[in-house]
């Protein structure tokens, strides 16, 4: 069964995607960690942020999405799924993505732990990447300087940027447990943006000199 509900016939049901997770408190540099990593030949780096804010809000997805947040409401789990699988099927049909070719670099996806359930028929998750913060004075500096970046001075209120980080930790958590653990790589992030990205790179460089396993023989 597909995200959206239809069954697919076995002949008909896609193979998953090669594909990395980005998770990372805001202001952790995860979009621009992606940004770089979306660089290298054999990655493709999507970030559902941005997938949502190219949606023209007049055609038919966009009056969805506008459905829920002109009152405030969160898009639901499967719009969301909806719209990361319509726009993976575009790029493999412009050739953007070869599946047999590129791994995926997936960044603000999933957002849940239901997400994560849903997209499971779809994605095979090699490697989740954490980035976290651990000094809390800094990651509340990068969410102000953020803040005043994005012209969003509601959000250099102390309590908010508190209530923004437990939320964060709290899904965070929800959302990784659905995976193994041995496929979380912790990443400092209070480091230079440069340190951040060698230590992606060097567990990556590790990941690909690791030879696959080999299949058990029968009998």
């Amino acid at each position: 069964m597909t995200a959206d509900g239809k069954t697919l016939d076995l002949a008909d049901r896609p193979s998953k995607y090669r594909t990395i997770l980005l998770f990372g408190m805001p202001g952790s540099g995860k979009g621009t960690q992606g940004s770089v990593l979306g660089q290298i030949p054999d990655l493709l780096h999507i970030s559902m942020g941005d997938v949502f804010r190219k949606i023209p809000r007049l055609g038919k997805i966009g009056a969805e999405i506008e459905s829920f947040t002109s009152v405030g409401k969160m898009v639901p789990d499967d719009l969301t799924v909806r719209i990361f699988e319509r726009h993976v099927k575009i790029l493999e049909l412009q050739e953007f993505f070869l599946p047999d070719q590129h791994t995926l670099i997936l960044d603000g996806l999933p957002r849940s732990y239901a997400q994560a359930e849903r997209l499971d028929f779809l994605l095979d998750v090699v490697q989740i990447f954490h980035l976290k913060i651990t000094d809390k004075k800094l990651a509340m500096k990068r969410l102000r300087a953020r803040a005043m970046l994005e012209n969003r001075l509601d959000d250099m209120n102390e309590e908010v940027i508190n209530r923004r980080l437990n939320t964060y930790y709290e899904e965070t958590i929800q959302t990784l447990s659905f995976y193994p653990p041995e496929l979380v790589y912790d990443v400092e992030a209070g480091q230079d943006m440069i340190d951040v990205l060698k230590d992606i790179v060097n567990r990556l460089s590790e990941i690909k000199r690791s030879p696959a396993p080999q299949p058990v023989a029968a009998g």
